[in-house]
């Protein structure tokens, strides 16, 4: 088995977000994935607005989310959040986030799985499981969000063309800057929580935020999981991208979580038998060889047909993966 790093349990300024990626999508997830992370596509490109060339483009970032309790929002008050443990299992490609959130003298416990699939590359999925330690009115949400990024919106639907049901809790159509592509966004959710639960989706705002609640009367004695699953297409690959985002999230949905959480763990089971073993080197040696193994096939998938750079999925503001 290769060597994980040891789990993050405290957050600093000078640290950067976990990356996680297949090679099509990469990811950049915060302390606290929901409300902090980038995405980049594979193949997305816009005008830079500094050298006035193409570049890379980031994409709408697909697994973003709020927590509420009685009113108050962890967005908006991240304050009262506190990182538990962070932990990226270089075996399966999973990052676990764990978190407290209080509001007055309720707090939730929250665990946040997160990973790229490798089955069907254009997915990330995220599973978000949430426990109150006292009753309260709790509101769940997911969103795949623009927000920050350059571009603009071309089309955004919470409905499904010649569908009496929607296929997808929402799809978008979003434009670079420069207009050099488009990525296409569809995304689904799921929820487990008992009876009583209310879902809400923002249907009205053309520019809000695609996104999906669940509202509960929270018991301590309950667990509360809302599962997500997200589709982003170039259209590079797809000249309707937005409408192979939301079959391709479709057919995510069918296969289920679980399966798609199995089929990655042995895509990861079989990239891992080529492990290189370094023979007398000490353990610090074989994590760093491990980590150079995992993160160089996190970046390359036999989907990846344009020319985005080795390891610049790995995006993040301000930060260069040869300078740091």
């Amino acid at each position: 088995m290769p060597i994980s790093p040891p789990p993050l349990r405290r957050w600093r300024p000078e640290y950067i977000p976990a990356y996680l990626s297949n090679g099509v999508i990469g990811l950049r997830a915060g302390p606290i994935p929901l409300i902090e992370g980038v995405a980049i596509v594979n193949g997305l490109a816009a005008v830079d607005p500094v050298e006035k060339g193409e570049g890379f483009a980031r994409g709408p970032y697909p697994i973003g989310g709020d927590l509420e309790i009685d009113g108050a929002r962890l967005s908006r008050l991240p304050g009262q959040s506190e990182l538990v443990e962070q932990a990226y299992d270089f075996a399966s490609g999973e990052l676990t986030s764990r978190f407290r959130f209080r509001s007055g003298e309720t707090t939730a416990t929250v665990e946040v799985l997160t990973f790229c699939s490798r089955s069907l590359p254009t997915v990330v999925l995220q599973d978000v499981q949430v426990r109150v330690d006292r009753p309260c009115r709790l509101v769940i949400t997911a969103k795949v969000d623009p927000t920050g990024i350059s571009g603009a919106w071309r089309s955004r639907e919470t409905t499904t063309p010649d569908a009496d049901k929607p296929v997808v809790d929402g799809s978008m159509l979003w434009e670079t800057h420069g207009g050099l592509s488009t990525c296409g966004a569809a995304y689904v959710t799921s929820f487990e929580g008992g009876d009583g639960v209310e879902r809400q989706r923002e249907e009205h705002d053309e520019l809000a935020p695609l996104s999906t609640s669940y509202v509960v009367q929270a018991r301590p004695e309950r667990r509360y999981v809302l599962r997500q699953y997200t589709s982003l297409v170039p259209s590079q690959a797809h000249h309707e991208p937005h409408r192979q985002a939301t079959r391709l999230v479709g057919m995510a949905a069918q296969r289920g979580f679980e399966q798609l959480r199995d089929e990655n763990r042995r895509a990861w089971e079989a990239i891992w038998k080529g492990r290189i073993t370094l023979v007398g080197a000490g353990h610090r040696w074989q994590a760093l060889a491990d980590a150079a193994y995992y993160y160089l096939h996190a970046s390359a998938h036999s989907s990846s047909l344009f020319s985005t750079s080795m390891f610049g999925l790995a995006y993040w503001p301000n930060y260069h993966y040869y300078r740091g």
